[in-house]
Protein backbone atom coordinates (compact mmCIF):
# COMPACT_ATOMS: atom_id res chain seq x y z
CA UNK A 1 0.00 0.00 0.00
CA UNK A 2 1.35 3.42 -0.97
CA UNK A 3 0.10 6.97 -1.43
CA UNK A 4 -0.59 6.40 -5.12
CA UNK A 5 -2.91 3.49 -4.35
CA UNK A 6 -4.71 5.62 -1.78
CA UNK A 7 -5.10 8.44 -4.30
CA UNK A 8 -6.62 6.01 -6.78
CA UNK A 9 -8.87 4.58 -4.08
CA UNK A 10 -10.11 8.08 -3.17
CA UNK A 11 -10.84 8.84 -6.84
CA UNK A 12 -12.86 5.63 -7.27
CA UNK A 13 -14.72 6.23 -4.01
CA UNK A 14 -15.71 9.77 -4.98
CA UNK A 15 -16.42 9.11 -8.65
CA UNK A 16 -18.22 5.77 -8.06
CA UNK A 17 -16.73 4.69 -11.37
CA UNK A 18 -13.42 3.13 -12.43
CA UNK A 19 -13.45 4.87 -15.80
CA UNK A 20 -14.24 8.28 -14.28
CA UNK A 21 -11.51 7.77 -11.68
CA UNK A 22 -9.05 6.92 -14.45
CA UNK A 23 -9.91 10.15 -16.31
CA UNK A 24 -9.52 12.14 -13.11
CA UNK A 25 -6.11 10.61 -12.37
CA UNK A 26 -4.99 10.80 -16.03
CA UNK A 27 -4.21 7.06 -16.21
CA UNK A 28 -5.64 4.08 -18.06
CA UNK A 29 -8.54 2.27 -16.43
CA UNK A 30 -6.60 -1.02 -16.02
CA UNK A 31 -4.13 0.85 -13.81
CA UNK A 32 -6.97 1.91 -11.51
CA UNK A 33 -8.47 -1.60 -11.46
CA UNK A 34 -5.15 -3.30 -10.76
CA UNK A 35 -4.18 -0.83 -8.03
CA UNK A 36 -7.54 -1.12 -6.25
CA UNK A 37 -7.38 -4.93 -6.48
CA UNK A 38 -3.87 -4.88 -4.98
CA UNK A 39 -5.05 -2.59 -2.20
CA UNK A 40 -7.90 -4.99 -1.45
CA UNK A 41 -5.39 -7.87 -1.29
CA UNK A 42 -3.10 -5.90 1.02
CA UNK A 43 -5.94 -5.08 3.39
CA UNK A 44 -7.61 -8.50 3.00
CA UNK A 45 -11.01 -6.94 2.47
CA UNK A 46 -13.32 -5.94 -0.36
CA UNK A 47 -13.48 -2.17 -0.85
CA UNK A 48 -15.96 -1.92 -3.72
CA UNK A 49 -18.82 -3.87 -5.25
CA UNK A 50 -18.84 -3.74 -9.04
CA UNK A 51 -22.15 -3.39 -10.90
CA UNK A 52 -23.45 -2.27 -14.30
CA UNK A 53 -23.57 1.43 -13.36
CA UNK A 54 -20.12 1.57 -11.78
CA UNK A 55 -19.03 0.67 -8.26
CA UNK A 56 -20.37 1.10 -4.74
CA UNK A 57 -18.17 1.17 -1.63
CA UNK A 58 -18.48 -1.64 0.88
CA UNK A 59 -18.51 -0.97 4.62
CA UNK A 60 -14.74 -1.48 4.55
CA UNK A 61 -14.35 1.07 1.75
CA UNK A 62 -16.48 3.61 3.61
CA UNK A 63 -14.42 3.03 6.75
CA UNK A 64 -11.11 3.45 4.89
CA UNK A 65 -12.08 6.62 3.02
CA UNK A 66 -11.54 9.28 5.76
CA UNK A 67 -8.24 7.65 6.80
CA UNK A 68 -7.03 7.59 3.19
CA UNK A 69 -7.93 11.27 2.78
CA UNK A 70 -6.05 12.18 5.95
CA UNK A 71 -2.94 10.23 4.94
CA UNK A 72 -2.81 11.87 1.52
CA UNK A 73 -3.39 15.29 3.06
CA UNK A 74 -0.75 14.74 5.76
CA UNK A 75 1.87 13.70 3.19
CA UNK A 76 1.22 16.84 1.15
CA UNK A 77 1.49 18.93 4.31
CA UNK A 78 4.90 17.39 5.08
CA UNK A 79 6.13 18.20 1.58
CA UNK A 80 4.91 21.79 1.84
CA UNK A 81 6.95 22.30 5.03
CA UNK A 82 10.15 22.25 2.97
CA UNK A 83 8.97 24.38 0.07
CA UNK A 84 9.85 28.05 -0.01
CA UNK A 85 6.98 30.46 0.27
CA UNK A 86 4.78 29.87 -2.79
CA UNK A 87 4.23 32.62 -5.29
CA UNK A 88 1.00 34.61 -4.88
CA UNK A 89 -1.92 32.86 -6.56
CA UNK A 90 -4.92 34.67 -8.03
CA UNK A 91 -8.03 32.66 -8.87
CA UNK A 92 -11.55 33.37 -9.99
CA UNK A 93 -14.38 31.16 -8.76
CA UNK A 94 -17.91 31.18 -10.14
CA UNK A 95 -20.87 30.55 -7.86
CA UNK A 96 -24.10 28.88 -8.94
CA UNK A 97 -27.07 30.74 -7.36
CA UNK A 98 -28.73 27.55 -6.13
CA UNK A 99 -25.97 26.51 -3.70
CA UNK A 100 -25.69 26.92 0.06
CA UNK A 101 -23.85 30.16 0.77
CA UNK A 102 -22.94 29.00 4.29
CA UNK A 103 -21.10 25.89 3.10
CA UNK A 104 -19.42 27.68 0.22
CA UNK A 105 -18.20 30.31 2.69
CA UNK A 106 -16.63 27.58 4.83
CA UNK A 107 -14.74 26.18 1.84
CA UNK A 108 -13.55 29.63 0.75
CA UNK A 109 -12.40 30.42 4.30
CA UNK A 110 -10.37 27.19 4.41
CA UNK A 111 -8.76 28.03 1.08
CA UNK A 112 -7.81 31.53 2.18
CA UNK A 113 -6.53 30.30 5.57
CA UNK A 114 -4.46 27.44 4.16
CA UNK A 115 -3.06 28.82 0.88
CA UNK A 116 -0.58 31.68 1.50
CA UNK A 117 -0.87 34.54 -0.97
CA UNK A 118 -4.18 33.36 -2.39
CA UNK A 119 -6.39 36.10 -3.83
CA UNK A 120 -9.91 35.11 -4.85
CA UNK A 121 -12.34 36.82 -7.16
CA UNK A 122 -15.92 35.53 -6.92
CA UNK A 123 -18.06 35.86 -10.03
CA UNK A 124 -21.51 34.63 -11.07
CA UNK A 125 -21.98 31.43 -13.06
CA UNK A 126 -22.33 33.20 -16.42
CA UNK A 127 -18.75 34.50 -16.23
CA UNK A 128 -15.58 32.62 -17.11
CA UNK A 129 -13.70 31.35 -14.05
CA UNK A 130 -10.76 29.15 -13.06
CA UNK A 131 -12.89 27.08 -10.69
CA UNK A 132 -16.64 26.59 -10.44
CA UNK A 133 -18.83 25.74 -7.47
CA UNK A 134 -21.41 23.50 -9.09
CA UNK A 135 -23.22 20.14 -8.95
CA UNK A 136 -21.96 16.87 -10.36
CA UNK A 137 -24.75 16.76 -12.94
CA UNK A 138 -23.47 20.04 -14.41
CA UNK A 139 -19.88 18.81 -14.69
CA UNK A 140 -18.86 18.15 -18.31
CA UNK A 141 -16.76 15.27 -19.63
CA UNK A 142 -13.76 17.55 -19.96
CA UNK A 143 -14.08 18.67 -16.33
CA UNK A 144 -12.34 17.49 -13.19
CA UNK A 145 -14.90 17.47 -10.36
CA UNK A 146 -13.98 17.51 -6.67
CA UNK A 147 -17.05 16.57 -4.57
CA UNK A 148 -17.39 18.50 -1.32
CA UNK A 149 -20.76 17.62 0.18
CA UNK A 150 -24.06 15.87 -0.55
CA UNK A 151 -27.49 17.48 -0.29
CA UNK A 152 -30.73 15.57 0.27
CA UNK A 153 -33.78 17.40 -1.02
CA UNK A 154 -36.59 17.91 1.50
CA UNK A 155 -39.92 19.72 1.58
CA UNK A 156 -39.79 23.05 3.41
CA UNK A 157 -43.04 24.36 4.88
CA UNK A 158 -44.19 27.08 7.28
CA UNK A 159 -44.34 26.32 10.98
CA UNK A 160 -47.72 24.74 11.77
CA UNK A 161 -48.41 23.59 8.20
CA UNK A 162 -50.70 20.55 8.11
CA UNK A 163 -47.97 18.45 6.44
CA UNK A 164 -45.74 19.01 9.46
CA UNK A 165 -47.90 16.50 11.39
CA UNK A 166 -46.18 13.75 9.37
CA UNK A 167 -42.61 12.61 10.07
CA UNK A 168 -42.17 12.12 6.32
CA UNK A 169 -44.46 12.78 3.40
CA UNK A 170 -45.36 11.25 0.06
CA UNK A 171 -45.07 13.09 -3.21
CA UNK A 172 -48.81 12.57 -3.64
CA UNK A 173 -49.49 14.71 -0.58
CA UNK A 174 -47.98 17.64 -2.45
CA UNK A 175 -50.57 17.44 -5.23
CA UNK A 176 -52.22 20.84 -5.85
CA UNK A 177 -50.47 22.44 -2.85
CA UNK A 178 -49.35 26.11 -3.02
CA UNK A 179 -45.73 25.88 -4.14
CA UNK A 180 -42.66 28.10 -4.41
CA UNK A 181 -40.62 27.07 -7.46
CA UNK A 182 -36.94 27.78 -8.08
CA UNK A 183 -36.01 28.37 -11.70
CA UNK A 184 -32.33 27.73 -10.97
CA UNK A 185 -32.95 24.35 -9.34
CA UNK A 186 -30.49 21.69 -10.52
CA UNK A 187 -33.05 18.88 -10.20
CA UNK A 188 -36.01 20.79 -11.65
CA UNK A 189 -36.09 18.53 -14.69
CA UNK A 190 -36.18 15.36 -12.57
CA UNK A 191 -38.81 16.84 -10.26
CA UNK A 192 -41.09 17.86 -13.13
CA UNK A 193 -40.72 14.40 -14.66
CA UNK A 194 -41.73 12.70 -11.39
CA UNK A 195 -44.75 14.98 -10.98
CA UNK A 196 -45.91 14.43 -14.58
CA UNK A 197 -45.36 10.67 -14.36
CA UNK A 198 -47.73 10.45 -11.39
CA UNK A 199 -50.12 13.01 -12.91
CA UNK A 200 -49.57 15.46 -10.07
CA UNK A 201 -49.44 19.24 -10.13
CA UNK A 202 -48.56 22.07 -7.79
CA UNK A 203 -50.14 25.50 -7.46
CA UNK A 204 -47.07 27.60 -8.22
CA UNK A 205 -47.47 30.89 -6.34
CA UNK A 206 -44.03 32.28 -7.13
CA UNK A 207 -40.86 31.49 -9.07
CA UNK A 208 -37.55 32.64 -7.62
CA UNK A 209 -33.88 32.17 -8.51
CA UNK A 210 -32.26 31.55 -5.13
CA UNK A 211 -32.89 29.17 -2.28
CA UNK A 212 -32.84 32.04 0.23
CA UNK A 213 -35.74 33.79 -1.50
CA UNK A 214 -37.68 30.53 -1.67
CA UNK A 215 -37.17 29.90 2.05
CA UNK A 216 -38.24 33.44 2.94
CA UNK A 217 -41.48 33.03 0.96
CA UNK A 218 -42.12 29.65 2.56
CA UNK A 219 -41.60 31.13 6.04
CA UNK A 220 -44.04 33.90 5.14
CA UNK A 221 -46.71 31.26 4.49
CA UNK A 222 -46.97 31.54 0.70
CA UNK A 223 -46.48 27.82 0.09
CA UNK A 224 -44.12 24.87 0.37
CA UNK A 225 -40.94 24.27 -1.61
CA UNK A 226 -38.44 21.56 -2.58
CA UNK A 227 -35.17 22.61 -0.95
CA UNK A 228 -31.71 21.08 -0.33
CA UNK A 229 -31.52 20.27 3.38
CA UNK A 230 -28.20 22.09 3.90
CA UNK A 231 -29.62 25.38 2.66
CA UNK A 232 -32.24 25.55 5.39
CA UNK A 233 -29.95 24.80 8.36
CA UNK A 234 -29.92 27.39 11.10
CA UNK A 235 -33.46 28.63 10.36
CA UNK A 236 -36.09 28.22 13.06
CA UNK A 237 -38.97 29.70 11.06
CA UNK A 238 -39.39 26.61 8.86
CA UNK A 239 -40.35 22.97 9.14
CA UNK A 240 -38.60 20.33 7.01
CA UNK A 241 -39.90 16.92 6.05
CA UNK A 242 -38.21 14.24 3.91
CA UNK A 243 -40.02 12.53 1.05
CA UNK A 244 -40.58 8.84 1.78
CA UNK A 245 -41.23 7.62 -1.77
CA UNK A 246 -38.77 9.76 -3.78
CA UNK A 247 -35.03 10.14 -3.21
CA UNK A 248 -33.59 13.32 -4.69
CA UNK A 249 -29.97 14.21 -4.03
CA UNK A 250 -27.18 16.34 -5.42
CA UNK A 251 -23.40 16.29 -5.01
CA UNK A 252 -21.83 19.74 -4.74
CA UNK A 253 -18.20 20.43 -5.43
CA UNK A 254 -15.57 22.39 -7.31
CA UNK A 255 -14.93 21.80 -11.00
CA UNK A 256 -12.37 22.94 -13.54
CA UNK A 257 -11.35 22.04 -17.07
CA UNK A 258 -8.93 19.10 -17.33
CA UNK A 259 -6.41 21.10 -19.32
CA UNK A 260 -6.10 23.59 -16.44
CA UNK A 261 -3.53 22.67 -13.78
CA UNK A 262 -3.30 23.98 -10.23
CA UNK A 263 -0.65 23.82 -7.49
CA UNK A 264 -0.82 20.65 -5.40
CA UNK A 265 -1.22 22.61 -2.17
CA UNK A 266 -4.40 24.23 -3.52
CA UNK A 267 -5.94 20.87 -4.44
CA UNK A 268 -4.96 19.46 -1.04
CA UNK A 269 -6.69 22.40 0.60
CA UNK A 270 -9.89 21.57 -1.28
CA UNK A 271 -9.61 18.04 0.10
CA UNK A 272 -9.03 19.44 3.60
CA UNK A 273 -12.13 21.63 3.24
CA UNK A 274 -14.15 18.55 2.37
CA UNK A 275 -12.92 16.74 5.47
CA UNK A 276 -13.92 19.69 7.63
CA UNK A 277 -17.42 19.70 6.12
CA UNK A 278 -17.74 15.95 6.75
CA UNK A 279 -16.68 16.33 10.39
CA UNK A 280 -19.07 19.22 10.89
CA UNK A 281 -21.91 17.26 9.30
CA UNK A 282 -21.29 14.28 11.59
CA UNK A 283 -21.22 16.55 14.63
CA UNK A 284 -24.48 18.25 13.62
CA UNK A 285 -26.21 14.90 13.15
CA UNK A 286 -25.15 13.81 16.63
CA UNK A 287 -26.59 16.98 18.12
CA UNK A 288 -29.83 16.70 16.12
Amino acid sequence: MDIRSLRYFIAVYEERSLSSAAKRCFVAQPSISTTVAQLEDDLATKLFVRHSKGVSPTDSGTHLYPYACKMVSDLSAIKSMFIDSPAPLSLSISLAPFLSGALISQVIKTMLDEVPGLALKLVNESESADLRFTCNRYAAEDDVFYPLWEDDYVIAMPIGHWLSDFSSISIRQIDKQPFISRTSCDILESWNYLMQKQELTTDVRAEVKTEEYALDLVAAGLGISLIPEHSSRGRNDLCLRPLNDVKLKRVVGLAHKKERSFPAHLLNTILAAKQQLIKKGVAEKRLA
